[in-house]
């Protein structure tokens, strides 16, 4: 998003470079805190159901996320560029609340995985931005329908959330299989590999 916003408001609503740089500022400005807010519906959540809470928080930041960014790329320039703006900004407001939501669960991992799921969760967003830029912005050739395809696969991860499980958490609509104590223990009761055996 940012390296389409500028390009988007400047060809597309014609506006001087300037402005168009400042108006698709706004997306990035909206991280001063729609990021904690993420966080932080994510932990109310947490306090008042469970586990299920911080699922249920990520769900509707991303569910929210793909309808605002279906609803920008609905926005045509016959109407004025702040519509445009004034959608983007709900979007970026769930955009960057998704990311919030998302280190909120990062700590409930395994905790032998833990780094690792924190280096993916890090670099995602580098990931998803190439991706989206040649999956859905470089080919398709029209000012608007790369934003609603875009919209398509977020709000299809969206929709995969449900499936989301962990033994020892839960999910969305079901509680835990096991309780953490009974996981931490299989977990030390586990070999150590190799570098055990020689200490042995």
């Amino acid at each position: 998003m940012n390296n389409q916003l500028a390009t988007h408001f400047r060809t597309y609503f014609q506006l001087p470079a300037a402005d168009a740089s400042a108006l698709a500022g706004a997306f990035g400005l909206m991280n001063l805190f729609a990021r904690s807010l993420g966080g932080i519906s994510s932990d109310l959540l947490f306090k008042y159901v469970g586990f299920r809470g911080r699922i249920w928080a990520q769900f509707l930041a991303l569910f929210f996320e793909a309808i605002f960014l279906f609803c920008f790329g609905l926005v045509d320039n016959s109407q004025p560029w702040y519509v445009a703006l004034a959608v983007l900004v709900c979007f970026s407001l769930f955009v960057q609340m998704a990311e919030g939501t998302s280190y909120g669960i990062v700590p409930f991992m395994n905790k032998q995985q833990l780094a690792v799921v924190s280096a993916l969760v890090g670099a995602g967003g580098n990931l998803g931005a190439v991706i989206a830029g040649f999956c859905f912005y470089r080919p398709i050739n029209d000012p608007l329908i790369p934003f609603q395809v875009h919209a398509g696969y977020v709000m299809f991860w969206a929709l995969l959330t449900p499936l989301y499980y962990w033994r020892e958490h839960g999910g969305m609509f079901h509680g835990p299989a096991v309780t953490e104590e009974k996981v931490e223990k299989s977990q030390a009761e586990e070999p150590a590999g190799p570098a055990a055996d020689v200490a042995v």
